[in-house]
Order: structure tokens, then C-alpha cells, then sequence
């Protein structure tokens, strides 16, 4: 019987890609191999951030260890022009899953969890580790499917005040907030005051008067998607999504 056709899966690999062939860790090895039903002699698409992206074929594969041939070499798809840092309230699991999942196919530079003054969810050192590697996996597995090659940054969680003096003075700023004074949507019709854009979201109960002033210190001017209260991850994803029609590369 014929296997059905399909997209090449492609595989990011976090290693150098310019030699004759390459070893997948034990967890690349388990994806391709459980996950992806994959044999000897498959083929995969295999990336790695950096700017290398080749055509592979699978010439061994266990349990816990893969080694693939390295063939052809592609053109990756190119970033946008536009590089947005997220910075995103803590919000409970599953939303901050999706967050980092749609926000990773959006083109997101960076993603900066961050602690509010109505974040409900809150992370010891250690949790905060483990949850930083799971959507760093998020990330990865997102870039995967939708062709990107290069997986956005997740950064430590850490305190709005930590979070905003750490920014890049040459960013704009915004921060969405239900009663913004311009229309985020309106404001992509004029050119941006830099092509890297800090964009803050808040948490299920919103950005406090505290957390706006801390905002407005920093330099963010207020915008809104309009007169409905979004859940935290439906206004990031919507906000990332007009941010790159308007700037970015979803614009063509």
C-alpha cells in the first residue's frame, strides 16, 4: 500500500548543520519516532535557528537516538521585518500555552513572561525553570509546523519593573489596555518610531493603575482592540496578528 502524501515534517535541531550527517537527542529521536511514525529512510526538512536548513534522510532511528544524512540545503524563510518582544502577564497554563504557540507562528521575536499586580499565577525559581523549557518546546514545535526557522526567545519570567527597564531603548511601545486612547488597528496606518515594538498584555484582570503608570513611565502609550474585554490570550494573539498586517510581514 502507498503511504498518503504529506508535508516533509520538518525537525529543529539546536547543533551545527554543515556537516555530511547528524545525531538527534534522545527526545528528537522519540518525536520522530513515536510521534511522527517516521522509519530508516524517511525524509526530513532539519533547522537550527542559525540559518541552516537541509533536506535529511533518516539512516538510523531507536528509542533514544536518531542519525540522519544531511543532503540538499534551502533557503529558510525569512524573518519579519518587524521584531516584536511580547511581554505577557502570567496567565494560567493553558492560555500561556497558546500564547507562546500562536505568538511563535506570528513572527514574535521574543516572548518576556512577566508578574503584575493582578497576576494571579505565581512561580517559584524552580517552577519557573521547568515552565520556560516547556514552552521553549512550545516554541520549537510551533516553528516546526508552520515553516518559521528561527524559534523565538523565551525569557525568565520576572517583575513588570524588572521587565520594562530591561527594554531596548530603540523600541516603541505599547501596551494594550480597554480604555487606550488610540485604535491599535488605526495606529499601524502611520510608520512605527522603530521597526522593534515592546508590546505589553495583561493578565485575566488587566493591567492595574499601578501597572499602567509603571507602563507609562517607561514610555508605552495606551491602545485598545476595541470596546470588548478579550481574555488575555485572545488580545495578545489578535494584537501580534494587526501589529504584523500592519508592520510585518503579514502585510504582503
Amino acid at each position: 500500500m502507498k503511504k498518503k502524501n504529506r508535508r516533509t515534517p520538518r525537525v529543529f535541531m539546536d547543533t551545527n548543520l554543515d556537516s555530511d550527517t547528524a545525531e538527534l537527542n534522545a527526545d528528537r529521536a522519540r518525536y520522530l519516532r513515536s510521534v511522527l511514525r517516521l522509519q530508516t529512510a524517511d525524509t526530513i526538512v532539519v533547522f537550527n535557528g542559525n540559518g541552516t536548513e537541509r533536506s535529511a534522510v533518516i539512516e538510523m532511528i531507536s528509542r533514544d537516538r536518531a542519525i540522519v544524512r544531511l543532503t540538499d540545503r534551502h533557503a529558510p524563510i525569512a524573518e519579519s521585518g518587524l521584531r516584536i518582544v511580547l511581554l505577557q502577564a502570567l496567565v494560567k497554563s493553558d492560555a500561556m500555552d497558546q500564547i507562546v504557540q500562536k505568538s511563535a507562528e506570528l513572527g514574535v521575536a521574543r516572548i518576556v513572561p512577566v508578574t503584575t499586580e493582578f497576576s494571579v499565577v505565581k512561580l517559584s525559581d524552580e517552577r519557573a525553570e521547568r515552565r520556560v523549557a516547556h514552552w521553549q518546546k512550545i516554541a520549537i514545535s510551533a516553528c516546526e509546523q508552520c515553516g518559521r526557522h528561527r524559534p523565538p526567545l523565551i525569557a525568565p519570567p520576572r517583575s513588570l519593573a524588572g521587565s520594562l527597564a530591561s527594554l531596548n531603548d530603540e523600541c516603541s511601545r505599547i501596551a494594550l489596555h480597554v480604555h487606550g486612547a488610540a485604535s491599535l488597528a488605526r495606529s499601524t496606518q502611520s510608520a512605527p518610531d522603530a521597526l522593534s515594538i515592546a508590546l505589553l498584555i495583561g493578565p485575566e484582570g488587566g493591567l492595574s493603575e499601578s501597572d499602567l503608570q509603571h507602563a507609562a513611565a517607561a514610555g508605552f502609550r495606551m491602545a485598545t482592540l476595541g470596546p470588548r474585554i478579550l481574555r488575555s490570550e485572545t488580545a495578545a494573539i489578535s494584537a501580534c496578528a494587526i501589529l504584523q498586517s500592519g508592520w510585518g510581514d503579514l502585510s504582503a
